[in-house]
C-alpha cells in the first residue's frame, strides 16, 4: 500500500477557523485512515476481478478452439470414410456422409424382397412367392399392407387358413376328406395316445418327437409334459362322464370282477371290471376302479367295491367273480348285505357268489403238477442254466445245426406260480431233449451246476423227459381251455358248463390209465375238481348261512358250498343247448345219473326263480 501525504491546502486551517482541539485531531486522523483502507480493498477486489474475467475469457477461447477442433476432426474422419474422389488446387472433394441402413426388424421382411428407388430409398417390398409388390416406403406405409397380404397370399405356405376352412386331403387307402388345423383336438389326440401306449408326460418335450413334429404339422406345438397331464385327467373326466351317462342309458344290471395284488413296494391295490350287454345286445367290459386298499380284509375289501359301485351308480348287481382267496369270501358277504338292504339284489343275492373259473383250473392243474414236480424242476434248471450265458446259448445254437433240429420255437423259462407258462417251457423243450442229452457231453460243467450237491435238482435224464412230454400233451388241453375260457371281447359264461363236462371227461381217462404216473396225476386232481365242481350238497335249514360261512365260523360247512347254478342258467339261454337233453347229459356226466337228477331239478327251479324275478320287475 503506497503512502500519501495530505496537501497543505488540505491540512493547514483558514485564518477564520477556529483551531481544532487534540481529541477531534485524532477523531479525523482514524476516519482518514477508514477511507484509504477502503479504496485499497476497493482497487483489490477490481484487479482480481479483471484477473478472474481474463482467466474466464481465456477459458472460454480455449473451449471454443476445443470444439472447433473436434469438428475438424469428425469432419475429416467423415471424410475418409467416404472416400476422396477428386483433388484439385489442393482442395479434397469427398462424398457426402450417408447413414448405414437399419437391419429390418418386422419378422414379414423374411417372406419379401427389398426393392429401393434412384435416391437408395426403399420403396416396396416384393413378395417371394407370388412376386406381387407392395407399398413400402418409410415413414408412410410401414409394414402394415405386407401383414394383411401375407394373411392372404394364395401361394403362402404359412398362410393362417380360416379356422372354420378346411382343406382336402388324401390318406393311403381312403378317398379325399376334409381337415382343418384345429389345436385343441390335436392336443387330446395327444393325450389318448399318451394314456393308450403308456407314454410318460413328458414324451412331447423329447427333442427327436418335435423334430419330427417340425415337419409332419409345422404349426403344432407339442405340449409340456403340465399341459399333457392336464389334458388327460380332462380326457378321463369326460370319459367316466360319458360312460355314467351310459351306464345310465343302457346299462339294467352288471356283473363284476374284480382282483387284488401288491407291488414290490408292499401296496396293496384292487381293480374292478365291469361286465354288461346294452340294449342292442352287444358285450361290453369296462375297467371302472383302479385303487389303492389299506388291507386285503375281506371286509375292507366289500367297501371299497360298495363305494365304487355307489360312485358309478350301479345298484343292480347280478354276480362278483372273484379267486378263491378266503378274504374274498368276507367281501361278498358285505356286498350281499348291503344290496339285500338297499333291495337291488338279484334273488336276494343267492347267486351274487361266482368262483373264477379259470382260478379253479389253475388250482387243478397245480395239484397235478406236484406228480412230476421233480422231472419239471430238472427241466426248468436246465433252460435256465443255458439261457444265463451267452457262450452256453452260443454252443447250444451250435449243437442244435447239427443235430438237425428245425423249431421256430426257441427255449422260454417259466414262472413257477403259472402252469401256463410251464406248459410252454415244457413244449419248447421237448423238442430240443436230443440236443440237452448231447450239450452234457460237450459241458462237463453242466452236470456239476445243476447236481443236488449245491442246491439243484440234477439234470434232466430220459426219464425225465418220458414225463415232461406226457405232461405237456395232458397240459395242452387245460391250455386251450383256459384260452377259450379266458376271452374277452366275446360272452363266455354260455360255455362253461361244458368246457367243465370235458375237464371231467380228461380226469377220469386219467385216472383209468394204466400209467402209473397219469394215474396218480389224475386222482390228485379229481379231489381238487370235486371241492368246487364235482359234489352236489343237499338244502339243509339247519346248515350256516352263507353269511355266517364268509365269517369263517365253520370252515367244514363252507367246504360244502355248491356251484354257482347260474352256470348252468347260461347255458340254457344259449339258442342252441337251451334246457334240453344234451344239457342235462353233460350235468350227468358230471355229477352221475342219481345226482345229476337232483342238480337238475335244482337248475330248473333256478331258472324259473329268475323268470319270476324279471316279471315282476
Amino acid at each position: 500500500m503506497s503512502n500519501t501525504r495530505a496537501s497543505p491546502a488540505a491540512t493547514s486551517p483558514t485564518p477564520n477557523a477556529k483551531m481544532p482541539s487534540e481529541s477531534e485531531e485524532e477523531l479525523n486522523h482514524f476516519v482518514l485512515e477508514d477511507e484509504l483502507n477502503a479504496r485499497e480493498l476497493a482497487i483489490a477486489d477490481a484487479r482480481e476481478l479483471a484477473l478472474a474475467n481474463a482467466e474466464a475469457d481465456e477459458a472460454i477461447a480455449t473451449g471454443v478452439r476445443a470444439i472447433a477442433d473436434a469438428e475438424a476432426c469428425e469432419a475429416r474422419a467423415r471424410a475418409a470414410k467416404a472416400g476422396v474422389i477428386q483433388i484439385d488446387d489442393d482442395v479434397e472433394t469427398v462424398k457426402p456422409f450417408v447413414r448405414k441402413p437399419m437391419a429390418a426388424r418386422s419378422e414379414v421382411w423374411e417372406h419379401f424382397t427389398k426393392v429401393f428407388d434412384s435416391k437408395g430409398l426403399l420403396k416396396e417390398g416384393l413378395c417371394k412367392y407370388c412376386n406381387r409388390p407392395i407399398q413400402a416406403t418409410t415413414g408412410r406405409n410401414g409394414t402394415s399392407s405386407m401383414h394383411r397380404h401375407m394373411s392372404s397370399c394364395k401361394k403362402n405356405p404359412n398362410r393362417n387358413h380360416d379356422p372354420k376352412q378346411g382343406t382336402l386331403q388324401a390318406t393311403l387307402g381312403s378317398s379325399l376328406n376334409n381337415w382343418k388345423f384345429d389345436p385343441d383336438a390335436l392336443r387330446k389326440s395327444f393325450a389318448e395316445m399318451v394314456i393308450e401306449d403308456e407314454l410318460p408326460f413328458a414324451f412331447g418335450e423329447k427333442s427327436g418327437f418335435k423334430k419330427f413334429m417340425s415337419k409332419a404339422c409345422p404349426r403344432f406345438k407339442p405340449p409340456s409334459r403340465r399341459t399333457c397331464a392336464r389334458e388327460v385327467v380332462k380326457t378321463y373326466i369326460s370319459e367316466k362322464d360319458k360312460l355314467m351317462k351310459f351306464f345310465k342309458e343302457n346299462c339294467a344290471s352288471v356283473c363284476v370282477t374284480t382282483d387284488c395284488w401288491t407291488s414290490q413296494q408292499q401296496d396293496g391295490y384292487m381293480t374292478v371290471t365291469a361286465h354288461f350287454i346294452d340294449n342292442e345286445w352287444k358285450y361290453h367290459k369296462k375297467v371302472i376302479n383302479f385303487i389303492m386298499v389299506k388291507s386285503h380284509k375281506g371286509k375292507d375289501l366289500g367297501k371299497n367295491l360298495q363305494k365304487c359301485l355307489l360312485e358309478w351308480g350301479l345298484q343292480s348287481v347280478m354276480t362278483v367273480t372273484v379267486d378263491n382267496a378266503s378274504a374274498n369270501d368276507g367281501c361278498i358277504v358285505h356286498l350281499r348285505k348291503c344290496l339285500v338292504e338297499a333291495k337291488t339284489s338279484i334273488v336276494g343275492g343267492k347267486f351274487l357268489h361266482m368262483r373264477c373259473a379259470a382260478h379253479i383250473v389253475n388250482l387243478i392243474v397245480q395239484d397235478g403238477l406236484k406228480e412230476v414236480d421233480v422231472s419239471v424242476k430238472r427241466v426248468r434248471g436246465a433252460v435256465r442254466y443255458i439261457k444265463n450265458g451267452t457262450s452256453r446259448l452260443t454252443k447250444f445254437k451250435e449243437l442244435v445245426v447239427e443235430e438237425q433240429v428245425e423249431s421256430k420255437a426257441f427255449l422260454n423259462l417259466d414262472v413257477c406260480t403259472r402252469w401256463n407258462s410251464t406248459y410252454v417251457m415244457l413244449k419248447a423243450a421237448i423238442i430240443y431233449a436230443k440236443v440237452f442229452t448231447r450239450y452234457c457231453d460237450e459241458d462237463a460243467l453242466y452236470a456239476l451246476d445243476l447236481a443236488e450237491e449245491k442246491g439243484g435238482f440234477g439234470y434232466p435224464d430220459d426219464h425225465d423227459w418220458e414225463n415232461a412230454t406226457k405232461l405237456a400233451d395232458f397240459l395242452c388241453h387245460f391250455y386251450k381251455l383256459t384260452c377259450r375260457v379266458s376271452a374277452s371281447l366275446h360272452v363266455t359264461s354260455n360255455n362253461f358248463l361244458f368246457e367243465i363236462g370235458e375237464v371231467h371227461i380228461l380226469i377220469k381217462e386219467w385216472m383209468a390209465s394204466t400209467d402209473p404216473l397219469q394215474s396218480s396225476m389224475g386222482k390228485r386232481m379229481k379231489e381238487k375238481f370235486d371241492k368246487y365242481w364235482g359234489l352236489w350238497h343237499e338244502e339243509d335249514e339247519t346248515r350256516l348261512t352263507i353269511s355266517e360261512i364268509g365269517k369263517g365260523k365253520n370252515v367244514a360247512e363252507k367246504e360244502k358250498e355248491n356251484i354257482n347254478l347260474l352256470i348252468f342258467v347260461a347255458a340254457a339261454l344259449d339258442p342252441r343247448y337251451k334246457l334240453s337233453d344234451y344239457t342235462k347229459m353233460v350235468t350227468e356226466e358230471i355229477y352221475g345219473l342219481e345226482v345229476g337228477e337232483k342238480v337238475w331239478a335244482a337248475v330248473n327251479k333256478c331258472v324259473r326263480e329268475l323268470f319270476e324275478e324279471y316279471r315282476l320287475k
